[in-house]
């Protein structure tokens, strides 16, 4: 286990080196095994506009793993959620996966600061009362890929990889992964050496937090700092990926439907991460559910893994426990979307709260090891 803590750049070289060798010969065959298919028949599964040959191959797939299919044809989000209020049944139904991208199957358009992106957000609310309360994942791509993340294969390896461009700087993020019961290796940028490692990792965090000019941006095409490229498109298609894990990015604009997005669902995985600019917070907060930016997000992801059985549970009630401790004045910017006043956002703290997407089945099985137990304390001011 690769764990960096503050020190000279002298003894984190010879960490890295350690972890290098700690590699050489390490067994990594782990446990891989299909989803239960008494949680995959819980999917309300909900088909775009595909092609009658593909909708055909989903509907089967659906009949096969025993999840209720229905199909969507309406141009428009609000189309969409009203089809998915119509057939989605609590108690029978834990989750919903869309099929088709956002062309095929629209999200809510947003722009903040005149940049587009979308979310899935308000797809959540099944209930009609404003707030997220039911998982949503969606998927798109070529059948294979579409196929695989309707009945994917998971691993249990309790082996979690953090990518941080600042590595030694801070050990809090290693610290939580600890708690949750994962092995950590921490990855400074991909290099082919590390695509076996990559290949039977549950779990993988990317993060954005330290100096600006060194901390890792994102675009739909690449992770990358100022002056290195750390993950792109192209790394990612090397990667065979054998049981499923999640992705969680904090970086900008990273779940925008581009090259890096699509590499991932092809490679099978189930990708977390935001449409628009991720903002840090400039004050601290004692909790995370008062933090209405990335940190607050990401921390609190990280604190219900241990909480819910399902990663769709865990992103829908991240996205809702934001919303109720948000003010007023940024949930009336939410409310403008969702009563269709309004495309745009105004707040960091509303943009926030909505723009992160699961790309993905949202019943895979939470991402934890051993007496998994965190809780994130303070969220501070990581600059």
């Amino acid at each position: 286990m690769n764990v960096i803590r503050k020190s000279d750049a002298g003894a984190i070289s010879k960490i890295r080196k350690a972890s290098a060798d700690h590699r050489v010969g390490r067994d990594l065959s782990f446990e891989v095994g299909r989803t239960s298919r008494q949680v995959l028949r819980k999917l309300l599964v909900v088909c775009g506009k595909v092609g009658k040959e593909n909708t055909a191959l989903y509907k089967n797939k659906a009949r096969e793993i025993g999840a209720d299919f229905i199909s969507e044809t309406g141009s428009s989000w609000v189309s969409a959620h009203k089809t998915i209020r119509k057939n989605y049944e609590p108690g029978k139904h834990a989750g919903i996966l869309l099929l088709g991208s956002n062309k095929q199957l629209p999200a809510t358009p947003l722009t903040y600061q005149g940049v587009f992106g979308f979310t899935d957000w308000f797809l959540q609310d099944t209930t009609g009362d404003g707030t997220p309360d039911s998982p949503v994942g969606r998927v798109f791509g070529q059948p294979d890929t579409i196929l695989s993340h309707m009945d994917p294969l998971i691993i249990d390896s309790d082996i979690a990889i953090i990518f941080d461009s600042q590595p030694g700087r801070s050990t809090r993020h290693v610290e939580c992964l600890l708690d949750l019961g994962f092995d950590v290796e921490i990855l400074r940028r991909f290099t082919q050496e590390d695509a076996k490692l990559l290949g039977v990792t549950e779990f993988i965090l990317q993060f954005s937090d330290g100096i600006f000019t060194s901390r890792i941006h994102g675009t739909p095409e690449k992770w990358a700092s100022n002056d290195s490229v750390i993950l792109s498109a192209q790394h990612v298609s090397t990667i065979k990926f054998q049981g499923y894990p999640v992705v969680y990015s904090e970086a900008c604009c990273t779940a925008q439907e581009g090259p890096l997005l699509k590499a991932f669902l092809k490679q099978g995985v189930c990708y977390i991460g935001a449409t628009l600019d991720t903002m840090n917070n400039t004050e601290p907060f004692e909790k995370w559910n008062d933090c209405a930016f990335s940190d607050g997000w990401k921390y609190g992801f990280l604190d219900l893994l241990d909480t819910h059985d399902l990663i769709g549970q865990v992103k829908t009630q991240v996205d809702r426990a934001l919303h109720e401790r948000l003010d007023a004045k940024y949930k009336r910017e939410i409310d403008n979307i969702s009563n269709g006043k309004s495309n745009e956002l105004e707040s960091s703290q509303a943009v926030s709260t909505v723009e992160w997407v699961l790309f993905g089945n949202p019943l895979r099985r939470t991402t934890v090891g051993p007496n998994a137990d965190f809780s994130p304390g303070t969220i501070v001011v990581d600059t």
